[in-house]
């Protein structure tokens, strides 16, 4: 400041210099004056600026940040939650040589017999259903305690057809739902919502979220592999860095053959079997509820009980992953003013390798017990004799498969399952009950059009053989491109009745395309 007031006197000297030598002293003092008056004006207007200046940095100092940071990994925070975003957008092509009215995958258990008119149709449809959406919401509540929600849907649901049984397929159909708690300190880890039952095979530890699921285009996955989502509570526990012990409560279920619906089946000859009026298996339309007039919703009162343990050793740089499983279920049901009871305990297991790292996976799953609910045909749970006491179906499902990773982008694949039971029946003199049932009428299995009274066909066993391929066709900045295309064999066997056992067969041809935007 002292140095700009220099300037500005010396350039007015500088001006009037001659002239002052007849000016006299007063003069000077006055102009003197002047100029320090306009040196404090300026002091006073640069103090005023500084001190306006030391606000702003204030101001900046202390200003909120926003809500919204990217976190160091690329995922979007806000207020210390970080959020993961996943799934696709899918357009996938089917064509199969039986029509099966569905344009999403299959059904095995309704590949049609020679009787329907779908057995000599085939289809060919396009569908965007399978697309998917996730979000992950991460937080450390304290140095030892980590939360996590997780919530996908997709669009496979069916209004009329929603129901609890295998994938609570509601509109729109969530997928899973779930909150975790883990404390990191303890090993313990609680989940609850809706989420994989606890015996589909993970694909490390107790992953509640990622089930190893085939990687097929079929959306029914492969016959052999167990996958349902359920609400309930999880609770599992490590155990060392390698092995991992779970045990879940989950909402039960029961698909019933006899009943109120379907029919208990057709003799050939002799009286129909009819199960009484007051036997009650299912609720149509549950008072008071959200759930469809149209549909069924068994009675349970004991939740689905598993416990599991897997186990997942370093064997230097090949993966392994090893898991067992057992399975508690209750059926119930009323009969002329009585309750009937049956229990079961059904098991099983999975496991899965790197067989050349990095290149080469395989994955192999066994299971047994009254597991209908769970499987991809579907098969029912259990039967109901005439006096409205119930039979549980056994079922046996195997699956084998395995991934070669040719390159980077290419992906080969190849599965074979199979699901199969026994028949379980009754009879009360001549009048047959039950599934599987050799009085039941399979005489118009092999004649199109004929009577559906005629053809029974109670499903015995579903075989498949599969292979297909995904190609990663682009990837980068904004997302990823992948195409892919399957090639399954499907059998369908029915147990042997009065007219012999028929079967069926389908070929399937699915191709796929799949932009992952995140």
């Amino acid at each position: 400041m002292r140095v700009l007031t220099g300037i500005l006197l010396g350039g007015i000297l500088l001006v009037a210099g001659p002239a002052w030598a007849d000016d006299d002293a007063s003069e000077l003092r006055a102009l003197k004056a002047r100029l320090k008056q306009l040196e404090q004006r300026m002091e006073s207007q640069a103090r005023k600026q500084e001190v306006q200046a030391a606000r702003v940095d204030a101001q900046i100092a202390t200003k909120a940040p926003s809500p919204f940071d990217p976190c160091a990994s690329g995922k979007l925070c806000y207020k210390g939650v970080s959020f993961t975003f996943g799934g696709w957008i899918d357009l996938t092509g089917i064509y199969r040589s039986r029509n099966l009215a569905s344009d999403t995958g299959s059904v095995f258990n309704f590949i049609p017999f020679p009787q329907s008119k779908n057995y000599n149709t085939g289809e060919q449809r396009f569908s965007a259903r399978q697309t998917r959406f996730s979000m992950l919401a991460e937080a450390d509540a304290t140095a030892n305690t980590h939360i996590a929600g997780f919530g996908e849907i997709d669009f496979e649901g069916a209004a009329q057809t929603a129901n609890s049984v295998a994938t609570n397929s509601y509109n729109p159909r969530l997928r899973q739902a779930s909150i975790e708690i883990d404390r990191t300190d303890l090993g313990l880890h609680v989940l609850a919502g809706q989420s994989w039952s606890l015996n589909t095979p993970s694909k490390a530890g107790i992953d509640p979220r990622v089930a190893e699921t085939p990687g097929v285009i079929d959306f029914e996955l492969v016959p052999g592999f167990l996958g349902a989502r359920q609400p309930g509570v999880r609770v599992w526990q490590d155990i060392g860095p390698e092995f991992k012990l779970a045990v879940s409560a989950e909402n039960p279920q029961t698909s019933f053959f006899g009943g109120n619906t379907p029919l208990v089946g057709t003799p050939a000859a002799g009286p129909q079997g009819v199960l009484n009026p007051n036997l009650l298996v299912n609720l149509t339309g549950p008072g008071g509820s959200f759930f469809n007039n149209a549909n069924n919703v068994s009675l349970n009162h004991i939740p689905d009980l598993t416990v599991k343990a897997a186990w997942d050793p370093r064997l230097g740089p090949y993966r392994l992953h090893v898991e067992g499983w057992a399975e508690y279920r209750d059926f119930y049901d009323r009969f002329n003013f009585a309750n009937h009871d049956v229990n079961t305990v059904s098991f099983g297991g999975h496991l899965s390798a790197e067989i050349v790292p990095k290149t080469l996976d395989v994955q192999a799953s066994a299971s047994y017990g009254a597991l209908g609910r769970f499987t991809a045909t579907p098969f029912p749970d259990v039967t109901v004799r005439q006096d409205g006491s119930i039979q549980p179906l056994p079922i046996t499902a195997f699956l084998v498969g395995t991934v070669w990773h040719t390159t980077p982008s290419l992906d080969l694949y190849a599965y074979a399952g199979l699901e199969k039971t026994k028949a379980t029946f009754s009879d009360v003199g001549t009048v047959p009950f039950g599934y599987g049932n050799p009085l039941y009428n399979n005489l118009g299995c092999n004649t199109e059009n004929s009577p559906a009274a005629t053809c029974n066909g109670n499903t015995s066993e579903v075989r498949q053989y599969t292979a297909g391929f995904y190609d990663t066709i682009f990837k980068g900045a904004y997302g990823t491109i992948k195409a892919g295309a399957q090639y399954s064999y499907t059998q369908r066997f029915a147990f042997s009745g009065v007219g012999g056992a028929p079967k069926s067969d389908d070929h399937i041809i699915m191709t796929q395309i799949r932009y992952y935007p995140f």
